[in-house]
């Protein structure tokens, strides 16, 4: 039997006019009876994300009921969602944000939103503003040095507010949770479209990409003699393995264009309803995680920041039965009716997330999944939204990263330990690669993950 030492480049591009398409990580690319072939599971790139949710969680309906692990504990009403993905789930409790102050004190939103990654105190002004690196810059700084994009950030809401929003603290504070430094907060894009061009490439010619979407064709067309050539190059799996990623490729780009031609019909002003962004929060955020989806399989980026929305945001969601707002409801008031409705919210988050991380799952990445190479932190910045609490934070872990995370389990700190929220993001770090001795009100590390 012939093997072949010879090797795909493992950052390879298919290139056309305009676009720059990154590949998959295929066997093709790691040469025959190479170390490189015979890496296990836990040398392959780790993904980060840090995904955000306002306004808090019914937390008596999210938090298990016993810690445990393997089958020793039960999944809660509001996680029911993950059940297939369970053995790449952690719930966590009492993980705690000290730093963003206790008692109302003004401002409870902003601070329990700009401390989630940063572990310190947003300081109070419109105009003169500071915080702290976030924990997904320093991820950024470790990781990105690989990849085209050091870091993605990602957002639902317009992030061009400006003023004050919340008791005399600048709106800057709620229109990102990503920070480069303590006076520089990193901009989150909203668009699918710009987010697609800055993972696939860029026409510079508007008229030209109007004209493309009315005649439907897609941004593959522009790669497809380099496609015809790659095939002549790769093994059976390896044209599976590319056929399914630029399937999804095309799909988002077909949604992006019908998301377009919407936005050409609409009378809305492009100011307020900038090309590409769906009609439906739900259409949007699907996108949105099929986009972030796309750059973890191509490791076009191993950090992804995503508000999946904004603190105080007041949206309703009576798609599936909730006519009142978020942050209406987060303030129950013990109310039975509103609380059923915050449940029914965080349920539906937990759903759609759902899907992206089945995604993840199911994706070959080298020797093992997507989702056995990432850690994914979702959660908010408040336990009970009534209470602006920073303590006892809603927070879960997807993903076994190399298999330093052992997955199917829920672990309680006791309050009594005054465990810091920064604790695990510091471990997840030292996990990645990633090391540095303190972040924001660290204390140490999370060591029985």
């Amino acid at each position: 039997m012939f093997i072949s030492k010879m090797a795909i480049p493992r950052r390879a591009f298919l290139k056309g006019a305009g676009v720059t398409l990154a590949l998959p990580l295929l066997d093709a690319m790691v040469p025959a009876l190479t170390a490189a072939s015979q890496t296990p599971i836990g040398k392959a790139a780790p993904r980060l994300g840090y995904f955000y949710v306002p306004n808090g969680m019914h937390m008596p309906l999210w938090k298990p009921k016993t810690a445990g692990a393997g089958g020793n504990w039960e999944l809660s009403q509001i996680l029911q969602g993950l059940a297939p993905v369970r053995e790449h789930l952690t719930v966590l409790g009492g993980l705690n944000n000290y730093s963003a102050g206790l008692g109302d004190g003004g401002g409870p939103h902003t601070r329990n939103q700009s401390a989630w990654l940063s572990g310190t105190l947003a300081k109070q002004g419109e105009a003169d503003v500071k915080l702290a690196k976030t924990v997904d810059q320093y991820a950024a700084d470790g990781l990105g040095k690989d990849t085209i994009l050091p870091s993605l950030e990602i957002c639902t809401d317009p992030s061009d507010v400006v003023g004050s929003c919340d008791n005399g603290y600048s709106c800057l504070y709620v229109n990102t949770i990503s920070w480069k430094t303590p006076t520089v907060p990193n901009p989150m894009e909203r668009n699918p479209r710009i987010i697609f061009e800055r993972l696939f490439g860029e026409e510079s010619d508007k008229s030209a990409r109007i004209s493309r979407i009315r005649s439907d064709k897609s941004i593959l067309d522009a790669v497809s003699s380099e496609l015809s050539a790659l095939g002549l190059q790769i093994g059976s799996s390896d044209r599976l393995r590319v056929d399914e990623y630029l399937a999804a490729v095309r799909d988002v780009g077909t949604r992006i264009q019908k998301a377009e031609k919407q936005s050409m019909l609409s009378t809305v002003t492009l100011v307020d309803r900038p090309e590409g962004v769906p009609e439906t929060f739900e259409e949007h955020v699907r996108l949105l995680f099929d986009l972030i989806y796309l750059a973890y399989q191509a490791d076009l980026t191993r950090v992804v920041t995503f508000s999946i929305a904004r603190e105080q945001g007041n949206k309703n969601y009576a798609n599936i039965g909730v006519p009142e707002g978020h942050h209406e409801c987060s303030h129950h008031q013990n109310n039975p009716h509103k609380q059923a409705q915050l449940t029914k919210i965080n349920s539906y988050h937990i759903s759609i997330l759902s899907t992206f991380i089945q995604r993840m799952k199911d994706t070959k990445d080298g020797d093992g999944s997507l989702l056995d190479h990432a850690a994914l932190v979702y959660g908010a910045g408040q336990s009970d939204g009534d209470l602006h609490s920073p303590l006892d934070l809603p927070t879960i872990l997807l993903g076994k990263l190399n298999g330093t995370v052992k997955g199917n389990q829920y672990m309680d700190y006791p309050a009594t330990g005054k465990v810091p929220m920064m604790n695990l993001h510091l471990a997840l770090l030292d996990k990645a690669g990633v090391h540095t001795e303190k972040i924001g009100d660290s204390t140490g590390m999370l060591t029985d993950l």
